[in-house]
């Protein structure tokens, strides 16, 4: 497989919906070029000071040189530029888009149309006459619809805004049942923090980790850090001099290679990017349960802050697992609370480390 950047790893793998589309993105006036602009950030990957993974400066000219950038006299600032208009002009001839006479802000717009479009059209949604937000909130209606339907929930006569807070209330309750949590008489948030708190218990069981005496936030690090360094063992993935993050990304990136395989799915000279979207055409389905492995029995994919609409959207968000999530995305529409769900003291972040 094609080497990618660490920060294209967990961040790329985990919100492949923030780099296709901000489906769940909340309905806004958001020009379509600010759209783009954060596509076209987005596509060298979380690895580089983007609220993600620090600056590998040897990851960085090794990604330069791979796609034929001249390194010589370049700051990581320059390479990282020139490196998303490389990749920027490679989408966009591989979604038809000529590329000729045509500056980086209005390829980067007409790439994330594309895109959108593309996901409209998997949905049934019409694209002909519609603009980047039109698509974006039809496509946020219909996913929204399509999530309520699995968890029974009713959206008939209800506006966005109701369905989203039952699809919340239906999940949380869910995992509680699961987790023997009672909700009788709990509202929303102090569930939230109960579920949260059974999760990280149970958890920290199987890895013999104490509880006592300690915040919930202490335990829920420790558990991911014991969680990722035995995936590490697991994949072969060195641990010296690397972040937990780090060591998360890589072992990310094993995976979604490993699972590609299996599903005989070349892996040649592909990104991760390229891989995450091969699996999801092929099979949705195991691309889903591979992204929602991890966490404490929650759904990695929750809904963010704002559930499925706000600055966060249905994807990850930011703090779930804060520094691999990106502003928006769908990720895959998934039902759990993730840790987002948890507000305040239970949410965790990996940023501590």
């Amino acid at each position: 497989m094609k080497k990618s950047v660490l920060g294209l790893t967990v961040a790329g793998a985990l919100l492949f919906g923030a780099y296709t589309t901000t489906s769940f993105a909340a309905k806004s006036d958001t020009p379509v070029g600010a759209v783009a602009e954060k596509v076209f950030k987005w596509d060298v990957g979380k690895g580089f000071g983007h609220k993600g993974f620090a600056v590998d400066s040897e990851e960085l000219i090794a990604k330069a040189k791979e796609l034929g950038i001249k390194t010589s006299g370049k700051d990581a600032e320059t390479l990282m530029k020139e490196i998303r208009e490389v990749q920027l002009k490679k989408e966009a001839k591989e979604l038809g888009i000529k590329t000729t006479g045509k500056d980086v802000q209005t390829l980067a717009e007409e790439v994330a149309l594309a895109r959108v479009q593309a996901e409209a059209k998997e949905l049934g949604i019409k694209t002909t006459g519609k603009d980047i937000q039109t698509l974006h909130e039809e496509i946020r209606s219909a996913n929204l619809k399509k999530e309520a339907k699995k968890l029974g929930v009713s959206t008939d006569g209800k506006d966005e805004q109701t369905i989203m807070q039952e699809i919340r209330t239906a999940t949380l309750n869910k995992k509680a049942k699961e987790l023997g949590v009672s909700s009788e008489g709990k509202d929303l948030q102090t569930l939230s923090q109960e579920v949260f708190t059974a999760s990280v218990k149970k958890e920290a069981a199987k890895y013999d980790i104490t509880v006592e005496g300690k915040d919930i936030r202490e335990v829920a690090q420790e558990v991911m850090t014991a969680k990722v360094k035995k995936e590490a063992k697991q994949y072969d993935v060195t641990i010296d001099g690397k972040t937990i993050r780090q060591i998360a990304a890589e072992v990310q990136e094993k995976k979604i290679t490993k699972l590609a395989k299996e599903l005989k799915i070349d892996t040649k000279d592909k990104s991760v990017h390229e891989l995450i979207k091969a699996i999801k055409d092929k099979d949705s389905d195991k691309l889903d349960a591979l992204l929602n492995e991890d966490g404490f029995g929650f759904k990695m994919k929750g809904m963010g802050h704002d559930g499925f609409g706000g600055k966060h959207g249905m994807g990850m968000g930011h703090g779930g697992c804060k520094g691999m999530g990106h502003e928006g995305g769908h990720g895959g529409m998934q039902s759990g609370p993730g840790m987002d769900e948890v507000t305040g003291a239970e949410a965790t972040s990996f940023n501590n480390f």
